[in-house]
This record gives structure tokens, C-alpha cells and sequence, in this order.
């Protein structure tokens, strides 16, 4: 059995592990959804420029877009990161030590 596998279920046993296992969860979802969404834009700005418009936006909405969501995912992704901190911080140990 994989490690991960079996930290996850002794996890969804435990009330308050599954608890905060559900906000990471939903968490790496937004990421998901939110990387998607960083490719869609990026192509959209890239078509844009060539061809003056891509779905009705002009280049300029298109990196007006990229402006507010990239604040977005910075937030996300800094979220992400702390709330993973001791994680990292083995991964980091085991790359480094």
C-alpha cells in the first residue's frame, strides 16, 4: 500500500484530521480550476495579439484579466503553502539534509 493511501485513511478516521483534509482538498481543487484558468488566459492573450480579439476581449482586457486573477492565485497559492509549511519543510530537510 502506498504511504500517502494509508496516512489518508488513518486520516478519515479521525474527526478533526478529515476536517482539515476537506479544506485541503477544496483547496487544491481552486488550484486546479485556477491553473486552468491560467492557461485559458494566457492562450487568450497570445491569440489576442496576433489576431486583435479572441472571444470579444482585446489584448488589453486580456492582460487586465491576467492582472486580477494572477492576485488571485498569488493569494491562493500562499495559502497553500502555509497551510503545507511542515510538509514542505520535510521535503526541504530530506532535499537539502
Amino acid at each position: 500500500m502506498n504511504p500517502m493511501e494509508k496516512a489518508f485513511e488513518e486520516a478519515m478516521k479521525n474527526p478533526k484530521l478529515r476536517k482539515k483534509l476537506r479544506v485541503k482538498a477544496f483547496l487544491s481543487l481552486l488550484l486546479l480550476v485556477g491553473f486552468l484558468g491560467v492557461v485559458f488566459i494566457t492562450i487568450g492573450t497570445i491569440i489576442a495579439s496576433k489576431n486583435g480579439t479572441f472571444l470579444g476581449m482585446t489584448h488589453l482586457d486580456f492582460l487586465k484579466l491576467r492582472a486580477r486573477y494572477g492576485l488571485f492565485m498569488m493569494t491562493l497559492i500562499t495559502i497553500h503553502i502555509i497551510m503545507n509549511r511542515s510538509i514542505m519543510r520535510r521535503e526541504l530537510r530530506l532535499l537539502f539534509g
